[in-house]
């Protein structure tokens, strides 16, 4: 039996929270062993510990990375809102579909559970960041004539977010792995903006 060619410690540490990821999206969190992790990544158990010193921290680093990417998704304030709101939604349905070990993360109240306790904070301020990024765009886009204004932002907010996890939970195969929408995703995210519109 071949000896698994050793990486660069940051290579190493970045190929283990991607297969955190991968396992949670896929199996779910009680299928996240070290036994179950090593397997993913292709090394002994002992091998993990070298990068990391506890599942734990594992995880608080795969949250980071997760909220780093999710940050990605919050397009510039300069855009008019629609645009803004259009982006957001895309980038969103792009990010979890590829990505549902992240979409776990983010919606999962066993994550809240699971999860140590930096980990929970960090996502709940990214969650909130969200709630109060596409409200303001409501709003913004009210005020201007962009969206209807006959509902209250509150409401259109159940709306935009309701599509963008409706999608996300759609079977993966319609998606993939790419960060790109399917046909469907983007229909969908075309008739949304329609029925925001002004009537």
């Amino acid at each position: 039996m071949s000896t698994p060619a050793r990486k660069p410690g940051t290579e190493r540490r970045e190929q283990i929270v991607s297969a955190v990821l991968e396992i949670i999206g896929e199996q779910g969190i009680t299928a996240l062993t070290t036994a179950t992790l090593a397997e993913t990544v292709g090394v002994t158990s002992g091998a993990l510990f070298r990068h990391f010193g506890s599942l734990d921290e594992m995880l608080e680093e795969t949250t980071r990375y997760a909220v780093a990417l999710i940050d990605q998704t919050f397009p510039e304030e300069s855009l008019p809102a629609s645009e803004r709101l259009d982006q957001f939604a895309r980038l969103r349905v792009e990010l979890l579909g590829s990505q549902p070990g992240i979409a776990w993360l983010l919606r999962s109240e066993q994550s809240h559970l699971t999860l140590p306790p930096g980990a929970v904070a960090l996502l709940n301020r990214r969650v909130q960041r969200s709630r109060r990024f596409v409200l303001k765009v409501l709003k913004e886009g009210m005020a201007d004539g962009s969206f209807r204004d006959d509902l209250e932002p509150s409401q259109l907010f159940i709306v935009v977010m309701g599509t963008i996890h409706t999608l996300v939970s759609l079977p993966r195969g319609r998606q993939g792995k790419t960060n790109q929408l399917s046909r469907e995703s983007s229909g969908a995210l075309s008739a949304l903006m329609r029925l925001i519109a002004p009537c």
